[in-house]
């Protein structure tokens, strides 16, 4: 198999980026439709960092797309700073890695979850991983 066929058989991660956990979904080998994956709880970004990349091996993952919290008036932020190092750190470990304007990510996840009756107070990570597979989806549709 050539590496332009590897490339193409290879699939790609959404992230909703948080300071304990993150949500992460993964696209189908076409890169047409984004999937749920599972939630990371971290302490350490060093345990982040290995996780994906343990997750990406698994899955033929090179990469990756942040969502990125922009303010409505389009100003980076505290978080948005946070990221920008994240995705660094992505980059050093050889990932191709591209931002996703993230911003109401996670209120469409939490109305999603609220238009199937499932409570959010008890499913905090179903809306990480909600976003995850929104901010990724989004990617997708532009391509």
């Amino acid at each position: 198999m050539s590496i332009q066929s590897k490339e193409s058989m290879s699939r790609i991660f959404g992230i909703d980026f948080g300071l304990s956990k993150v949500g992460i979904s993964i696209s189908d080998p076409n890169k047409f439709i984004s999937f749920p994956l599972k939630v990371i709880r971290y302490n350490k970004i060093d345990e982040l960092l290995e996780e994906i990349t343990t997750l990406s091996k698994k899955n033929n993952v090179n990469t990756i797309v942040l969502g990125y919290p922009l303010s409505m008036n389009f100003e980076k932020n505290d978080m948005t700073k946070r990221i920008d190092m994240f995705k660094d750190n992505l980059e050093k470990l050889g990932f191709k890695v591209f931002l996703q304007d993230e911003r109401l990510s996670s209120e469409s996840a939490k109305r999603i979850m609220i238009d199937e009756k499932i409570k959010i107070g008890h499913n905090k990570e179903k809306v990480d991983l909600i976003a995850s597979t929104i901010i990724l989806q989004s990617f997708l549709d532009k391509k």
